[in-house]
């Protein structure tokens, strides 16, 4: 209900409302007024007085009435003050405008905590600071300033004013779709990402979703309501501070953390989010997925139809729904084979199925096209469209009667063969379009069109558009749109592949384990591998199975034999009673990279190489300690047989990530694993085809299908290990991090070979 106030107030007080028309507290006044705003508006500003004939009160609580929102356009040194006078005037929420806070360096952190506290204290939730300021064009509200911004249904939320322009820009003048909400969230102090885009799922006038991120404060509560929300509307996301560099500007300019970036990407492709990294790729992608239909029946009249927040109120014309799924193959149908052959590379590389025609397809499109057309994807007319354009919709409407095409992306020179050719085919051309755009609504299908001339005035083009219909320029980018399209129809069908964050996964306790007990008291973060062995032998957490034909998960991990040898003469002694080579291994409470400190010595045989080894060992152990300033031990080792050349070696890890909590970690293992960075990762919990689709990302799995003539490993037993993994990491809080590394994966099982477990940091007693 809070932000219901904030987003559609009945009444607005502008604190520090000017007669200047180049302050904030004059253009939002007159902003307001130009846009229809029908709440009352209150004007403050200590110095009295009347402007634009509005009475301006001395201070809030000189107010008529408890106004809904405050947007304070004063100097940041006086937020804090002036937001406990709006909580004792009843006063629901502010927008911050100023800058100086948390992304301007420590005094400003200070006064960004003041404000935050004075929030909390007297019950305003708080929009901003370092905020370009809050549009809902439905309502009137119009506290950005903007100007020509028609309504429709696209929302904003972005960290950054500049590129909050640019989206609005780039929406008037490329699309037929306007705004409906725009939220500055810059420095997320109270109102955040996640609360913002829970209230955007209710938006009946929203459509889709783009958001502009640079660090979020609580991005696990993001993706928890990004799941639901994705379920109903779309959401694209473009994130910056991907990099080192970016994620420092980020700091610099908003004073948001911005976390490890590709644990984020994974956690906003879980939750069914769309991602795109260039600017030019967003308004397209978003526009494609709210204008075609992707999903069946049911997932479009959910999205469209009436909310838990009452009955739907009037807004956009919404598309009808489909009549099955789409997500089956996409085709292509162009006017030239060059651009033809470059966007299905484009669509391959991006993982777009292709559709197989059906041979009555291509034989009917033969009859259609002449003997020079190419009938089979892609689709080319070979110029049967110079003279006449409607060959277009013609051949469009032979297409979309395959069963196995849900997707058309239309590329080439439609829309200017009246302008390239003669302005007699103008009239043909402006038919086809219209023709193409009843086909597909019909059929209820997917169309995007990519156009050389989609800068140009062409009737055509503005028909399409007119049916919302997606007209590209970039040849890439309108293959991205497809693919994003194709992408939501697969994961709208597949219920399997839907995160469920919020339901509990496995049994989850905060009892300590008694290896973490007997660390803690000895003033350790670090187990040994023999702790971290008893540590995930018992961590199996079950993973149900995603649909009831499927087995259970086979969780756990089953460590093989070994012997513990503290001193030369019992590792000659456990090696001679070995029946092959072993591996000896450091067993350190403090080092834990034993390859790294030269603690691992492969295929030992007899008693005297043992004793070299372990003597070699224990060298290697000191000298490392003391280069890297750890604590002095006595020498102790693992022996153990040595395993069989496995099929692949892998590396399952989790950490509890501080901005998404746990997080899984399947790639390729063994000691080049920070050189490969050959990984996928999910946010916790997750489903075993979840598990099985990391897998699948990575560039190893070709030798787990059986690359080179070798049998296919099954996935069971390594779906258990991350079980085993991700229970240790979820059951119990004090573990940070634990890693499996490497993890050999054979035909039938999977074998750990090492394991660790870093404890967090103990924390620290509060200041008095």
């Amino acid at each position: 209900m809070t932000l219901r106030r904030i987003f559609e107030p009945r009444s607005i007080a502008i604190v520090g409302a000017s007669a200047n028309p180049t302050k904030r507290g004059h253009q939002i006044l007159c902003a307001l007024g130009e846009s229809g705003y029908a709440g009352a508006v209150h004007a403050v500003n200590r110095d009295g007085g009347s402007i634009l004939g509005r009475p301006v009160y001395t201070s809030v609580n000189e107010l008529p009435e408890p106004a809904d929102l405050a947007v304070l356009c004063t100097p940041a040194a006086t937020a804090p003050d002036l937001l406990r006078a709006c909580g004792e005037r009843g006063v629901a929420g502010a927008v911050v405008l100023a800058v100086g806070f948390g992304e301007s360096g420590s005094e400003g952190a200070d006064l960004e905590a003041r404000l935050r506290e004075a929030g909390r204290e007297h019950g305003v939730r708080i929009v901003g600071p370092n905020t370009s300021g809050l549009l809902n064009l439905p309502k009137g509200v119009n506290l950005i300033g903007a100007r020509g911004v028609r309504p429709g249904g696209i929302a904003l939320l972005v960290q950054s004013g500049n590129i909050a322009l640019d989206l609005m820009t780039r929406v008037t003048e490329q699309s037929r779709m306007g705004i409906s909400i725009c939220c500055g969230l810059g420095n997320e102090v109270d109102v955040g990402f996640g609360e913002v885009l829970d209230y955007l799922g209710d938006h009946d006038e929203t459509r889709v979703v783009i958001a502009h991120i640079e660090g979020c404060r609580d991005a696990r509560a993001l993706l928890h309501v990004a799941a639901r929300v994705t379920r109903r509307k779309p959401v694209v996301v473009i994130k910056s501070g991907r990099t080192a560099a970016g994620a420092h500007a980020a700091l610099s300019h908003t004073g948001a953390v911005a976390g490890p970036y590709d644990r984020l990407r994974a956690g906003l492709a879980q939750a069914g989010v769309v991602e795109v990294r260039r600017m030019d790729e967003l308004l397209a992608v978003a526009q494609a997925l709210a204008s075609q239909p992707a999903g069946p029946p049911s997932v479009q009249r959910k999205a469209s139809g009436p909310t838990r927040s009452g009955p739907a109120r009037a807004g956009p014309a919404r598309r009808p729904t489909r009549s099955r799924p789409t997500g089956r193959g996409v085709t292509v149908l162009s006017d030239g084979g060059g651009q033809s052959t470059l966007a299905v590379d484009a669509l391959q590389e991006m993982g777009v199925t292709l559709a197989d025609l059906a041979p009555s397809t291509s034989a009917a499109l033969r009859v259609l096209l002449g003997p020079a057309a190419a009938v089979r994807t892609p689709v080319d007319v070979a110029g049967s469209a110079d003279a006449d354009p409607g060959a277009f919709a013609r051949a469009l409407e032979v297409l979309t009667a395959d069963e196995g095409v849900d997707i058309v992306l239309l590329v080439g020179l439609f829309g200017g063969y009246a302008i390239r050719f003669s302005e007699q085919l103008a009239e043909s051309e402006a038919g086809a379009a219209r023709a193409m755009a009843e086909t597909m609504k019909a059929q209820g299908k997917g169309l995007v069109v990519h156009s050389q001339y989609a800068s140009h005035a062409s009737a055509p083009l503005d028909e399409l558009r007119r049916a919302h219909v997606p007209v590209i320029g970039s040849l890439d980018v309108a293959c991205r749109a497809v693919a994003e399209l194709q992408r939501r129809g697969v994961r709208l069908t597949d219920s399997a592949r839907r995160w469920r964050p919020e339901e509990k996964r496995g049994r989850i306790t905060t009892s300590p384990h008694h290896v973490i007990t007997r660390a803690r008291a000895a003033g350790r973060t670090t187990l040994d591998e023999l702790e971290a062995r008893e540590l995930l032998c018992e961590a199996g957490l079950t993973l149900p199975p995603v649909d009831p034909a499927r087995a259970p998960s086979e969780a756990g991990l089953s460590f093989p034999p070994f012997e513990v040898a503290r001193s030369a003469a019992e590792a000659a002694s456990a090696a001679q009673q070995a029946a092959s080579p072993v591996a000896i291994k450091l067993l350190s409470r403090h080092i834990t990279h034993k390859s790294d400190a030269g603690g691992v010595m492969l295929g030992v045989t007899g008693r005297e190489q043992a004793r070299a080894a372990f003597e070699t060992i224990a060298a290697n152990m000191l000298d490392y300690s003391r280069a890297h300033g750890l604590p002095e031990e006595a020498c102790a080792v693992t022996v153990a047989p040595m395993q069989a050349p496995p099929v692949a070696e892998l590396l399952v890890g989790a950490c509890r990530d501080p901005q998404l909590g746990p997080v899984l970690t399947i790639g390729a293992g063994g000691i080049w694993v920070e050189v490969l960075r050959d990984v996928a990762h999910r946010v916790l919990p997750v489903t075993p085809r979840e598990v099985e689709a990391a897998i699948a990302e990575l560039k190893v799995t070709a030798l787990l299908a059986g690359a080179r003539g070798g049998r296919a490993v099954r996935l069971g037993p390594i779906v258990g290990a991350a079980a085993a993994v991700a229970g240790c990491v979820m059951r119990w809080p004090d573990v940070a991090d634990v890693e499996v590394n490497p993890l050999f994966v054979y035909e039938d099982r999977a074998v750990p070979v090492d394991a660790r477990v870093v404890l967090a940091a103990p924390l620290q007693p509060e200041r008095p």
